[in-house]
């Protein structure tokens, strides 16, 4: 089995996912890094060449390639959780984590953020919160729902591992 940490542009997927995966001796994936070197272009490069909904589609392939992995972290881009298809093969496959934190926050981690094509398409503030607060429903759906303001690290990661051990110790 594996754990998929979901939430929105900024809530620390990669940061923490590469530290939990080392920490159980896994594997750690990230959704954008496989579609970037799938497509050997970087994702604002996608999205100004071929649009957002051929990144989806590129996420939901990978993603089910993922799927057929064991024991692998993997930080999803924050698009990744919305819709139904991509719903069932994290269900199916993954224990999932959403990293939740303060819109506030947030926007301040990924403001000027140059690798983040959706702030391109929505440059106000108000227009990302917009966005942000379209997906929560998503994140919502997770096994958990951690929360990652004001605290350390090791502490999140502590709190998915006492989390997800009842999932992935009863799938070995």
């Amino acid at each position: 089995m594996n754990i998929a940490l979901i939430g929105f542009m900024g809530s620390g997927k990669t940061t923490i996912g590469k530290k939990l995966a080392r920490q159980l001796g896994w594997t750690f994936l990230d959704s954008d890094g496989l579609i970037q070197k799938k497509e050997n272009c970087s994702i604002p490069e996608i999205f100004a060449q071929k649009g957002e909904v051929y990144f989806r589609e590129c996420e939901k392939s990978v993603l089910t390639e993922v799927a057929e992995l064991k024991k692998v972290v993997l930080a999803t881009g924050g698009g990744l959780p919305i819709g139904e298809d991509n719903w069932k093969i994290l269900r199916q496959s993954f224990f999932t984590v959403y990293l939740k934190a303060h819109f506030d926050e947030l926007f301040l981690r990924i403001t000027g953020d140059p690798i983040r094509p959706l702030l391109q398409k929505y440059p106000t503030k108000n227009q990302l919160k917009e966005l942000y607060l379209s997906r929560v429903d998503w994140y919502e759906k997770a096994h958990v729902i951690i929360d990652t303001s004001q605290k350390k690290l090791e502490r999140i990661i502590g709190e998915i591992i006492e989390r997800a051990r009842p999932f992935y110790t009863n799938q070995n």
